[in-house]
């Protein structure tokens, strides 16, 4: 092999060097960005959780206070069927 050769397989490994590299760098930064979607996919579950967990409590909340209005209505119907 010539040194003209040689330095032409040198200069192409450089840069094949030099893209390993940037793909090195790239797979890195593309692995911190999945791992930031991750945990905000996991926030966003925490928060759908409380959502739930909320609706629920008022719902339980909202039946205890038609229970007492229906109540009291039922007590209005009797009370006025006893005044009739």
């Amino acid at each position: 092999m010539t040194q003209e050769i040689i330095d032409e397989l040198l200069e192409a490994i450089t840069l094949l060097l030099d893209d390993l590299k940037d793909i090195q760098e790239n797979s890195y930064h593309m692995d911190e960005l999945i791992s930031q979607l991750e945990s905000r996919v996991n926030d966003v579950e925490g928060n759908i959780v409380g959502l739930e967990q909320n609706a629920q409590s008022l719902n339980d909340k909202l039946s205890q206070v038609l229970e007492c209005v229906m109540s009291r209505a039922k007590e209005e119907i009797t009370d006025y069927k006893v005044i009739s």
